[in-house]
């Protein structure tokens, strides 16, 4: 099922995501000889490992990571917002404290382990969270001037964050430097477009996805391109039957965006979920020729080859109910398999990958640890020492 809204609560929520898929695997091949033949080996698979938040977060909206051991899940609270970090890699999670004021975080970025910016809104106000000693403690940072609020943050660097920011009736990038102290309006989105979703690969090189209202209750996938920072954005224009959009990440210049063919941005709609994919920075896209259940929500890829697609799978009827779904493709997105669930009971909305062999997801009230059967390149040998050199 899925519903036009950009961000989705991922647990209680109407979103409906997600993401499951065909397993396909050679069955016979026939020996050189021709008498005998043989079963391939099933490839090995993706196992995703839940466990309850802690603390009082009860829908997760976005995660980031700093490091293979230190990341940072925010979203709501029944109080207001949360914020969960781990320190050993997802294995354990810890609650802190956010600024008091705030009524949504919607996006989270950590340039270094003592480093993160949450950026979303405080009441009719835009709002930035800064930590600077690793999440020990949490302060407000400079809001964009006029914003009523942001939807999205990239930081691809600790002197350069990037945020999508709203007064209400247009969408503009706001550039900080100085790790949320200040902010410089840059360019803005083009004409209408309501984003989910941003990608910075590089310094100058950005990509905000979500959607453009076409007729009342509906909407396109929008897709706007950045290569000058965010100083200026100019509109890309995707394939036929590309609905909303509500995530992106790069590696390199490959991009995917994922969301749902469905155009309708009011009720529940029942709609698969939909995967487009860029190999040139996000200048032209092609829609993934497969077929997925509901919805995606969160996507990463650590490496060209290597992407996790994390969204919400609508089980029964009368109501349906949602439970977590998680898509993985190792092979640059020839073929796509579900991972192996445990204890993954609601939507997921959000995903991150420091390392190549493991990924971090949320949502709901649930942090997951995705293992992939990925070998993690080398760890670069230790420089020889001189001898007598303290």
């Amino acid at each position: 099922m899925s519903s036009g809204k950009p961000r989705p609560p991922a647990s209680r929520t109407r979103w409906g995501l997600a993401v499951a898929l065909a397993l396909i695997a050679a069955p016979v091949a026939a020996s050189s000889a021709g008498a005998a033949t043989h079963h391939r080996r099933p490839p090995p698979p993706v196992v995703a490992v839940g466990q309850p938040a802690p603390g009082s977060l009860t829908s997760a909206t976005a995660l980031a990571c700093a490091d293979a051991r230190h990341c940072w899940a925010v979203g709501l609270s029944p109080t207001g917002v949360a914020i969960d970090a781990t320190f050993d890699g997802g294995a354990t999670w810890r609650s802190e404290a956010p600024p008091a004021g705030l009524t949504v975080l919607a996006g989270v970025s950590c340039p270094a382990r003592s480093n993160c910016l949450a950026v979303g809104a405080a009441g009719d106000a835009g709002a930035v969270a800064v930590t600077d000693d690793g999440g020990r403690t949490w302060g407000l940072g400079q809001d964009p001037s006029g914003a009523i609020a942001l939807s999205a943050l990239s930081c691809p660097a600790k002197d350069r964050c990037l945020a999508l920011a709203t007064d209400g009736s247009a969408w503009w990038a706001a550039l900080s430097v100085d790790q949320g102290e200040s902010w410089t309006r840059e360019g803005d989105l083009p004409a209408g477009m309501v984003p989910a979703s941003l990608a910075c690969p590089g310094p100058t090189r950005c990509i905000a996805v979500g959607s453009t209202p076409s007729t009342p209750g509906r909407a396109a996938g929008a897709v706007a391109l950045s290569t000058d920072g965010g100083a200026t954005w100019a509109p890309v224009t995707l394939p036929t039957g590309v609905g909303i959009l509500r995530a992106v990440a790069c590696a390199a210049a490959t991009c995917i965006a994922a969301g749902t063919p469905s155009t309708a941005t009011t009720g529940l709609v029942a709609a698969p979920g939909q995967l487009v994919t860029s190999a040139n920075g996000g200048a032209s896209w092609t829609i993934v020729p497969r077929n997925l259940p509901d919805d995606a929500y969160g996507v990463a890829c650590p490496e060209a080859t290597v992407c996790l697609v994390v969204g919400t799978d609508w089980v029964g009827k009368d109501p349906p109910r949602p439970t977590g779904a998680i898509l993985a493709t190792l092979d640059g997105g020839r073929s796509w398999r579900a991972a192996r669930l445990r204890y993954v009971p609601v939507g997921v909305a959000a995903v991150a990958c420091p390392v190549v062999d493991r990924c971090l997801a949320a949502g709901g009230n649930v942090l997951v640890t995705v293992t992939l059967p990925v070998h993690p390149p080398p760890a670069p040998a230790p420089r020889a020492g001189i001898a007598g050199a303290h």
